[in-house]
């Protein structure tokens, strides 16, 4: 681990360990830390600490961390919760860097105060705390266990390039006892509970320090810090390192769940997902997605494109795995003539050399005929990675087999992996020695798609250089206004900071709502301004298309008898009187300030896009004006704006433009809770963009 780890690396990397509420019983959560430290070899010092004893397995047993010979870097806490407060105060008054607390009973149980006199208390002494309620780490790389996890009795731990952090003991442990089971190599397992100090955040950032970490994964119930987290995925991103995360508590009881679990606030589903759509996060669902993407990702491989080679000794399962390559995104194209010559060489009459290749089962008694064929689609130029789908293949044919395919996986400058469709009675050793040389082995073609659609998907993130927005140095403007806007307050700020918006004046008496008229030009729009009526059009409060002063002196009458109906006189600011501008595209441009993640860009076509079929984009702010560009193309609208069925192009640059500066607004103006732009009017190519309506809500606005 580089420089940013390094203030973690004796937690991860302790010379010297000591156990309190160490305990002769092997099998209990107190034994078992020196249980596993004793297992796996540890080099280092171990003190278990117990008045009870004085001696454990061989070991000098002290009765307080006081009485320690030395000062160790970890101590590892398994007692009850209210002996927990003496031992980190000891441990404090001895310098001890890191301590890891099993112990629960602490914020997941709503005793928020007792885990902040732990912090209170371990700060005074520099101490860092890991949990509590945590089921400690593992560092595979050096075989240092600081757990009790059962999970770590098994012999099925291959070492590798998976690094885990999980706020979940108990599931961060069990799905790695899976993912080690089907040949996942780790270096690193983290579970942080509480999180009363270091989380998932500090570990994932000292890992992506690592080198040899090719993938970095991610349980969480919740984060303190959106801006650390943003910096995580960035450096990530910078290093070409995929980040996988598990983010749990979108449901309504699953958000329940997670503040009784680990007191973590959950954030809006909508925003977590737009949040790793644009850092380049890989978005898992379950245990079995770490598994697979461990498989896939273990290797160092990875494609240039999405092109899927497809081999099969079954027709069947090469159509099915077709079918869900497609399903993810992911191509088959038809193999280039000499390719298929090559296949041909091999491949019975009744056998297929399109892809998928249908080898068919004859192949596998040809001394050279399976690799020959393997080799000819993977040099293919058209082809990205290989998928190799076997079916019943069994006795010496499956041995030979499964050795072809590890000697092809070592030398293939490509992606591969193998879907082998067979039990366990009957390919168990074919499966267990593909797994043990590390070769990504499904036994479904769904999963198998998946895993490649996510290993291409994760190149393509790391392909492009950030783009540069456009700042503009100035200081807030916001913070002098009330904290309800009128359209022509936030109009005022949105021009401020170079949007384009209508003509219009604030005017207070009939005679000058009539100047105005005349000043800026028949037909004009007149709308009354009160802070109090954010919807203006429901409210009845507003007349387009005046064209003449007695029309503007009808609707001026009309339209004050209604407000004054809605509130009263003294929150009337005035009328506006405003441009009638020619027909464009209505487009709408928002922004939500999101707790933990700041502000929230939203983009759609006008009208009913937005409201009845929900065709938005959204970005974190601040956003290039190449990003908008790319929200505007994903949106299913996006036909509208280029002209299709024969209609005129509009103004996309200017668009993207707006959005840009909107976003940049965002960011300066910290007062900013709200802000909606609806309609924006898009002209044709070259003619711009205006905000028609605005409405700007600030921070504190009382509900």
């Amino acid at each position: 681990m580089g420089n940013s780890g390094a203030d973690i690396r004796k937690l991860i990397e302790p010379s010297s360990v000591a156990i309190v509420g160490a305990s002769a019983n092997k099998e209990s959560i107190s034994g078992r830390p020196l249980k596993l430290l004793k297992r796996y070899g540890f080099k280092g010092r171990i003190y278990p600490v117990n008045p009870k004893y004085k001696e454990i397995d061989g070991l000098a047993c002290y009765p307080d961390v006081a009485s320690l010979p030395e000062t160790p870097d970890v101590v590892l806490v398994g007692v009850r919760a209210e002996l927990v407060p003496a031992v980190l105060k000891q441990s404090a008054q001895r310098g001890v860097p890191f301590a890891v607390i099993f112990s629960s009973g602490f914020a997941e149980s709503d005793n928020q105060q007792a885990q902040d006199e732990l912090v209170k208390m371990a700060k005074a002494g520099g101490t860092r705390i890991l949990g509590p309620n945590c089921q400690g780490l593992v560092n595979f790389v050096s075989s240092i266990p600081l757990s009790f996890s059962a999970s770590l009795d098994s012999d099925a731990r291959p070492k590798g390039h998976v690094a885990y952090v999980s706020q979940s003991g108990a599931f961060g442990f069990a799905s790695f006892a899976m993912a080690a089971e089907n040949g996942v190599g780790f270096r690193y397992v983290v579970t942080t509970g509480n999180q009363a100090d270091l989380d998932v955040i500090d570990f994932g950032m000292a890992f992506t320090d690592d080198p040899e970490v090719r993938l970095l994964v991610l349980y969480l119930e919740g984060i303190r810090d959106g801006n650390r987290f943003i910096d995580l995925l960035s450096k990530a991103k910078r290093r070409d390192l995929p980040v996988a995360v598990l983010k749990v508590g979108k449901s309504p009881t699953g958000q329940e769940a997670v503040k009784s679990h680990t007191a973590a606030l959950a954030g809006d589903e909508v925003v977590w997902k737009t949040i790793f759509k644009q850092y380049g996060a890989i978005e898992i669902e379950d245990a079995q997605d770490i598994v697979d993407l461990g498989k896939i990702f273990g290797s160092p491989k990875r494609p240039k494109g999405k092109r899927l080679g497809i081999l099969t000794t079954s027709g069947g399962g090469g159509i099915i795995m077709a079918d869900r390559a497609y399903d993810v995104g992911l191509k088959v194209p038809r193999l280039p003539d000499d390719a298929r010559k090559k296949v041909e060489e091999h491949i019975p009459p009744f056998g297929s050399s399109r892809n998928p290749v249908d080898l068919t089962a004859q192949v596998i008694n040809q001394p050279e005929g399976f690799s020959a064929c393997v080799d000819a689609v993977m040099n293919s130029p058209n082809i990205d990675m290989v998928s190799v789908v076997v079916s019943m293949i069994t006795g010496e044919s499956g041995q030979k087999v499964a050795h072809d395919i590890k000697s092809i996986f070592d030398k293939s400058p490509k992606p591969m992996a193998c879907c082998w469709l067979i039990n366990r009675e009957q390919g168990g050793k074919f499966l267990d020695y593909l797994r043990k040389e590390g070769v990504p082995l499904f036994q479904s073609p769904r999963r198998c798609a998946w895993a490649l659609s996510k290993l291409y998907e994760s190149s393509q993130r790391f392909d492009g250089q950030e783009e540069e927005v456009k700042f503009m140095k100035r200081e807030s403007i916001l913070k002098d206004y009330p904290l309800k806007l009128t359209e022509y307050e936030a109009k005022r700020i949105l021009g401020a900071y170079g949007v384009p918006v209508t003509r219009e004046r604030l005017c207070e008496t009939l005679n000058d709502a009539l100047e105005a008229a005349e000043e800026i030009g028949y037909p004009v729009a007149l709308k009354v301004m009160s802070t109090e009526i954010l919807h203006k059009t429901e409210a009845g409060v507003v007349a387009l298309n005046l064209r003449s002063q007695e029309e503007l002196r009808n609707a001026y009458g009309r339209l004050m008898e209604r407000a004054a109906k809605e509130v009263p006189k003294d929150k009337i600011q005035g009328v506006l009187i405003q441009e009638m501008v020619p027909n464009g595209l209505e487009f709408m441009i928002g922004v939500k300030r999101d707790e933990l993640f700041g502000p929230i860009v939203a983009v759609g076509l006008g009208g009913i896009y937005v409201e009845v079929l929900k065709d938005v984009s959204l970005r974190r702010a601040p956003i290039s004006k190449g990003e908008a560009n790319r929200m505007i193309q994903e949106l299913k609208g996006y036909p509208l704006l280029v002209g299709a069925r024969g209609k005129s192009k509009k103004d996309v640059d200017a668009l993207a433009e707006a959005i840009e500066k909107i976003s940049v607004l965002a960011c300066i103006e910290d007062d900013l809770e709200e802000l909606d732009v609806n309609p924006m009017f898009v002209f044709d190519e070259g003619e711009g963009v205006k905000a028609v309506d605005s409405m700007i809500i600030r921070r504190g606005t009382p509900c």
